[in-house]
């Protein structure tokens, strides 16, 4: 799996938000002051200005890139690390239905574009693939 190249290059990208977790805590981040992840010993140190994780790297099994239809927005676009079962990290892009205070906006096709970019270079290549997900209903 390309999985130290991906979080390498998630890294370098502005405006992304990382979300660790996925059950019942989630720890949402900011991009600001991103440092190039470092490996050592299976495990990755990823972190910004004032956060940072360890995740450990043989525990990612599944990496997809993700179009998720939401409630508030039409869609929104990440790339979803799991253990087979739970996801353990994603990373969103800035969505191209939002502007910059994360207020509903116009249509930013440059935003759309940046996460097909990186999408297409990764999926398809070592069990990386792209998912679309339908909007979840309760009830």
């Amino acid at each position: 799996m390309e999985l130290e190249k991906i979080l390498k290059e998630l890294s370098t990208r502005p405006g992304m938000l990382w979300v660790i977790g996925g059950g019942a805590a989630v720890s949402e981040n900011g991009s600001e002051g991103m440092k190039e992840p470092a490996f050592d010993g299976g495990y990755a140190t990823i972190g910004g200005h004032n956060w940072h994780f360890h995740l450990k790297t043989d525990s990612v099994t599944g990496v997809q890139f993700v179009e998720a239809e939401d409630h508030g927005i039409p869609f929104l676009y990440y790339v979803r690390f799991s253990d087979g079962e739970d996801t353990l990290l994603r990373v969103y892009f800035p969505n191209p239905y939002l502007d910059e205070n994360e207020k509903p906006a116009d249509f930013q096709p440059d935003r759309l574009e940046a996460f097909e970019e990186v999408r297409d270079r990764y999926v398809n290549k070592a069990d990386v693939v792209f998912v679309k997900r339908p909007r979840q209903t309760s009830g």
